[in-house]
């Protein structure tokens, strides 16, 4: 089992680390270094039904997967004032979830390969599919891996190699819900994308930018990268980036942090 990881800091802001769809906390821990260098407590957390067997995953919810956000919210509080929350792809879905419904734990986001739209129009059919087929025929086999140039990571991820299509289901649910509360999203966010991204097109960064209720937006897109900003081959620009904003944030008056 790859389980849920914290790094040490010494800064009040501590940072929360949500992974993606049929990934694993590793996936988010070339950031976690990086800001933890900076200072910032971090704690990546493992969401339910992920980094075990793809035969859980496909019997969870997204609520199941909310509820282990909410965990590490508790747990990352125990030692940091003030907490901002990264997400990659469904986690960034995950961490608007919070920051619209508990705006008070949330200082900041980072949001990568935010996935508000997919660009599959076969994915309509999918709840239909995985209510109608047995879990053990209702998956999809990953025969590339993740969707990352840097093939020594691509080749190191230990994510699953098969997505569960009643996962990709509560996937579909969670979007709906999202996208209905981005206007009460006002928390400072900085969203970025991988200029190649074959799973999420590169429009969502767009529409994520115009539909979110925040006065302070910033974007960034990796030019050589795909999905998995956090682990590609601009993994090190992603925590610069992040850092930096963070940076900036922490040391922000609270009025500009978060406007009423």
């Amino acid at each position: 089992m790859v389980d849920a990881f914290s790094l040490p800091g010494s800064r009040p802001l501590g940072c929360l680390l949500v992974h993606g769809f049929t990934g694993t906390p590793e996936e988010m821990r070339p950031l976690a270094e990086t800001l933890a260098a900076h200072g910032f407590p971090v704690h990546a957390v493992r969401l339910a039904g992920h980094g075990t067997d793809v035969t859980e995953l496909a019997r969870t919810r997204w609520s199941d997967w909310f509820a282990s956000v909410e965990a590490g919210v508790a747990h990352l509080r125990a030692t940091a004032g003030r907490l901002a929350v990264a997400g990659m792809s469904m986690g960034s879905l995950l961490a608007l979830h919070l920051a619209a419904t508990r705006p008070a734990d949330v200082t900041a986001l980072v949001l990568c390969g935010t996935p508000l739209r997919l660009g599959d129009a076969r994915v309509r059919w999918v709840p239909l599919i995985s209510r109608l087929l047995p879990t053990r025929l209702a998956m999809i086999a990953k025969t590339d891996g993740p969707d990352v140039a840097d093939a020594a990571m691509r080749a190191a991820s230990r994510s699953y190699r098969m997505t569960p299509l009643a996962g990709v289901a509560q996937l579909l649910r969670l979007q709906v819900t999202v996208r209905a509360e981005l206007p009460r999203v006002t928390q400072p966010a900085l969203l970025l994308h991988g200029r190649h991204d074959h799973s999420v097109p590169l429009v969502n960064l767009e529409l994520l930018h115009r539909s979110l209720g925040s006065p302070w937006i910033e974007t960034g897109i990796l030019e050589r990268s795909w999905h998995v900003i956090t682990m590609d081959v601009d993994r090190a620009e992603v925590g610069r980036l992040a850092a930096d904003f963070l940076e900036r944030v922490e040391a922000a008056p609270a009025a500009v942090r978060a406007p009423a």
